[in-house]
């Protein structure tokens, strides 16, 4: 499963390319969205028109880390020796306007899906466990957002919106609901706020 991890940006760009062949926004939007640091991750957009008003976005992710020190502000929980994960997003944004080459009010909607190996110590009454997860995480959202374009070359996204995340844990330790303390968590389950930014450019 680790090694399919690395084939998500290929098969997203494959995918971008079979679905978006006739566009009035001209090229292909790559957007990065700074907000996944915090857990780990690096997250790219890709934004193609398929129809007026609707653009595709497919949004794969990768995650790597390695010790997580306890004076980071992450939980006992959710602490780790080493991680490695992927996953995918796509959405369906759809702009108010047809005419959205220079801004544009959207709503989109969309389903994730995110996979994660963790190697962690797992204290059980005074006698640590090393253990290993495998973690299965299927969501949704609904987001609202505003894109402003400056001269056809940089993407400015603002969004908001909500979300709900399942999650499923395989592990070889005791307790099947680590890493499931808040929206941060890796095996978190339950609703979301989102709320964030991208910043991307059209080639």
């Amino acid at each position: 499963m680790k090694k399919y991890i690395l084939l998500l940006p290929f098969l997203t760009l494959f995918t971008v390319e079979i679905f978006c062949q006739n566009d009035s926004l001209k090229g292909t939007i790559y957007s990065f969205v700074p907000q996944y640091l915090i857990n780990r991750g690096i997250r790219i957009d890709i934004e193609k028109q398929i129809m007026p008003r609707h653009v595709l976005q497919l949004c794969p992710q990768f995650y790597l880390g390695e010790k997580k020190e306890s004076a980071e502000f992450f939980k006992e929980e959710n602490r780790f020796n080493y991680l490695i994960g992927g996953g995918l997003n796509v959405y369906d944004k759809i702009f108010a306007f047809e005419d959205f080459k220079d801004y544009g009010l959207y709503l989109s909607y969309g389903v994730s899906y995110n996979y994660f190996y963790i190697e962690y110590i797992e204290n059980t009454i005074g006698n640590p466990l090393s253990a290993e997860a495998n973690i299965h995480k299927v969501g949704a959202d609904l987001i609202i957002g505003y894109q402003f374009f400056i001269r056809q070359i940089v993407s400015v996204d603002l969004f908001t919106g909500v979300g709900t995340r399942y999650s499923f844990m395989e592990t070889t330790g005791t307790d099947n609901n680590r890493f499931n303390t808040g929206y941060y968590g890796y095996n978190y389950t339950g609703n979301i706020m989102l709320l964030g930014f991208r910043l991307g450019v059209i080639l």
